[in-house]
């Protein structure tokens, strides 16, 4: 009896990883962007992964927020997987600035798609002196209305602690509503570090457009954890990425490192 539960039970864990597996393979990607508390801190180097189980190779057309020209084009195979370099540190294309975090974006982001319907996976990785990071893309299977903002809490004492939220829209006139957050939170706007402090933030987004939300510790002590469970609802599908760049989860220590996930529905 013991020996058949055994059996019963790695076939259950090995159906789930196939699926875990083949839900990351698609079409279309998404990555919308994300902010870190300092330029460098959490995320310098960074490169996005191509691959595919595709023996032919086919395009991919790589566009950047709102853009309907792509640009790049890049040639994929099984035998050729590809890279893509977004730039390092800071490059308002996968992580925004201060001064493009808490508004409405329309040249960050990215959207990866293949010419023909062909399906391949899509990786991005970051790191610095001390921390790295990496994100798989959920492709078509990220894509909902409905969302969670998920992570740990912010609790180390280094300076560059913040949790982050990126939204990226993949219809016109997208309405989308954070709410359910701790009301003592107070997330960026530009210049200042805690500059939004409504109870519930209302966005629309375009096609194409993003919005990257901060709560960095040093803004207020809600932000240790008053962020997390937060709800995001949209009327129309969107995809969203959330981490903590930096993070600690012990109040005497300065230790700290980065995380991050693009959830699925």
């Amino acid at each position: 009896m013991k020996h058949n539960l055994h059996k019963i039970f790695i076939c259950i864990v090995l159906l789930t990883i196939t699926q875990v597996g083949y839900s990351q393979l698609s079409d279309l990607h998404f990555l919308p962007p994300l902010k870190q508390d300092t330029n460098n801190q959490a995320i310098q180097q960074q490169t996005i992964y191509l691959s595919t189980p595709e023996t032919s190779s086919f395009n991919i057309k790589v566009y950047r927020g709102t853009n309907t020209t792509e640009i790049t084009t890049l040639s994929l195979s099984k035998a050729t997987p590809k890279t893509y370099n977004p730039g390092n540190g800071d490059n308002n294309i996968t992580l925004v600035t201060n001064a493009n975090t808490g508004i409405i974006l329309s040249n960050s982001g990215l959207r990866f798609e293949s010419e023909n319907g062909e399906k391949f996976y899509v990786n991005y990785r970051g790191r610095s002196a001390s921390q790295a990071a990496s994100i798989t893309s959920k492709g078509r299977a990220a894509l909902g209305q409905k969302f969670k903002w998920g992570g740990a809490p912010i609790e180390a004492n280094h300076k560059t602690m913040s949790a982050t939220l990126g939204i990226m829209a993949t219809e016109d006139n997208t309405q989308i509503k954070i709410s359910g957050y701790d009301t003592n939170c107070k997330f960026r706007t530009t210049s200042n570090v805690g500059g939004i402090t409504a109870n519930t933030i209302n966005i629309t987004l375009n096609k194409g457009q993003s919005y990257v939300l901060e709560a960095a510790k040093d803004a207020t002590t809600a932000n240790i954890d008053g962020w997390i469970g937060a709800s995001i609802d949209a009327d129309k599908d969107i995809a969203i990425s959330n981490g903590m760049l930096n993070f600690g989860v012990n109040p005497s220590s300065g230790s700290r490192d980065a995380g991050a996930d693009q959830p699925r529905t």
